[in-house]
């Protein structure tokens, strides 16, 4: 059974990111920030049958070079999706190409960084980092956002994430 969710994203803009029996939000270029005030009307929004949420944020947070804040912004959207009674799925940022080795870093490091604390706050992370790496035919020409295959390929690990976990 597929039970209704939330998607919110900040990368659905340009590929189609989209699941049965779901309602997607796209805020493109959101940050971990950005998505504090958008995320409080959304969830106060939807249906009580909406069961779960899924967050996809994260790339255009590291681009600001300033991890410690970024870490902190993350804090508070945990806090704020912690209590909002829903099964919350945070997917893990991919990584770029050709965008120089500290951007890598960075993302590699907010990956990891998310996966230790999702755990602890006892949210569901999606790993998309190791499943993106090095394999440029998912990307578009920018090496930013996914290709086509990409899409499908993020869009399948999102939902083998949320159909392996146990509703609440």
């Amino acid at each position: 059974m597929v039970l209704p969710g939330l998607v919110v994203d900040a990368i659905t803009a340009t590929v189609n990111i989209r699941f049965f029996n779901a309602t997607t939000r796209c805020f493109p270029g959101a940050t971990a920030a950005g998505l504090l005030d958008k995320l409080l009307e959304l969830l106060q929004s939807i249906p009580s049958s909406v069961c779960r949420v899924i967050i996809h944020v994260g790339t255009n947070d590291t681009t600001r070079r300033q991890s410690e804040l970024m870490k902190q912004d993350f804090m508070d959207l945990f806090r704020l999706v912690e209590s909002c009674g829903k099964s919350v799925f945070i997917s893990g940022p991919i990584p770029t190409l050709s965008h120089g080795a500290e951007r890598f870093s960075r993302l590699l490091s907010l990956s990891t960084w998310l996966q230790h604390t999702c755990t602890a706050h006892n949210l569901n992370f999606t790993d998309n980092f190791n499943l993106f790496w090095n394999r440029p035919g998912f990307y578009l020409h920018d090496g930013l956002h996914p290709s086509t295959l990409g899409s499908s390929v993020l869009t399948a690990n999102i939902h083998h994430a949320v159909q392996s976990t146990p509703a609440d």
